[in-house]
């Protein structure tokens, strides 16, 4: 996903110098600043195939290196914007390795926001799509309770913006908030110089909130082309929930998703844990798995694999953590497991990957 988006970043910088300006006025009060970051180190046993972070990155660790920071490594930084009552913006860039095997930085978030109530609100310019449970966390390792969301939840849909609008709305019924978003725009990917894009998106969402039990839903639809291919139709629909008292949680997602040219996808996850003071011992089990591939792709069961992992979560300072996960993959496709890249000759339907991932995530 090589996308500056230079005119929503220009936008902000010229809405930044029209604010209200004044020799004894703060930059402060309109402007602030906050970053996140992750170093990581992954150690994979397995040589046949590379384990990676998430399915765009083309290298990790296994058969290209045996251990390798770029699956979770990253830095992060934002700037929230307020202009005047009710308007502000937000830009968030973000370096991570991408497709191109680089850390080159990105876009990630880049909209004018307008509060028309304190519930009724309207967002214009780049947002993340509310895909998955923890959509807008995915990229902040520290908000994570564990190294990474599973892979295999986020093989059906890479995508992770939209250009467009989306218009949000929460209301109260007694001890119950939803959280509506309706969201209009257009995509795009890059899957190794085979450009996937997707217009005409719409996403509709809702989070439920009651207590310590949080639901979210989703519904997700638009019209893409990948490669050289003609339009076709994409649909997506996710449900997670999350339980989470304070001592310890529950949480979990699912997804299924249908490509015209690649077929069914369906997957989830489930994870407990639990709290003793600074450290977080849970576990995890997920899933991916794809029937026959529809005719035209000329493929079948893309990403299929499940995996077990367990991992402690170490909060040994302010805004700073330490992760340990250990995972088995067990991978259930020779074309495309939803962990892997650089699948080499020798691969089978079977094989286990054992992986280490350590992680020092920060926020400030």
């Amino acid at each position: 996903m090589k996308i500056t988006w230079k005119p929503a970043v220009g936008g902000a910088v010229l809405l930044l110098s029209t604010l209200p300006g004044h020799a004894d006025a703060s930059i402060d009060q309109y402007l602030n600043f906050s970053g996140f970051g992750t170093l990581g180190a992954v150690y994979s046993d397995y040589r046949r195939a590379d384990f990676t972070g998430e399915y765009l990155q083309p290298r990790g660790a296994g058969f290209s290196h045996s251990v390798t920071p770029t699956p979770d490594s990253d830095l992060g930084g934002q700037a929230d914007l307020r202009i005047v009552d009710g308007l502000t913006g937000v830009v968030q860039v973000i370096s991570r390795d991408n497709e191109d095997g680089n850390f080159s930085p990105h876009v990630e978030w880049a909209n004018l926001k307008y509060a028309f109530t304190p519930d009724l609100a309207v967002r214009v310019g780049r947002t993340l799509l509310p895909t998955y449970e923890r959509s807008d966390s995915q990229n902040v390792g520290y908000a994570l309770p564990w190294v990474r969301i599973p892979n295999e939840i986020r093989y059906s849909n890479s995508a992770t913006h939209s250009d467009g609008v989306d218009v949000l709305y929460r209301f109260k019924t007694g001890s119950v908030t939803q959280d509506l978003q309706v969201q209009f725009g257009r995509t795009s990917e890059d899957f190794s110089g085979a450009i996937f894009r997707g217009k005409d998106l719409v996403v509709l969402s809702d989070t439920v909130q009651y207590g310590s039990t949080s639901v979210h839903l989703a519904y997700q639809t638009m019209m893409y082309t990948f490669a050289t291919r003609p339009p076709a139709r994409f649909r997506l629909a996710s449900a997670g929930f999350t339980y989470d008292p304070g001592t310890w949680f529950v949480t979990g997602d699912s997804n299924f998703a249908h490509y015209d040219f690649f077929g069914d996808f369906y997957a989830w996850y489930l994870s407990v844990g639990m709290r003793f003071g600074q450290f977080t011992p849970y576990l995890i089990y997920s899933t991916e798995d794809a029937p026959d591939a529809s005719p035209p792709a000329g493929l079948t069961m893309l990403g299929d694999e499940r995996t077990a992992a367990a991992g402690l979560r170490w909060d040994f300072a302010k805004n700073v953590d330490f992760k340990l996960q250990l995972q088995r993959v067990t991978i259930e496709t020779q074309h495309a497991p939803a962990s892997f890249n650089l699948v080499q000759p020798g691969l089978r339907v079977g094989d286990k990957a054992n992986v280490l991932s350590l992680t020092l995530d920060f926020v400030f």
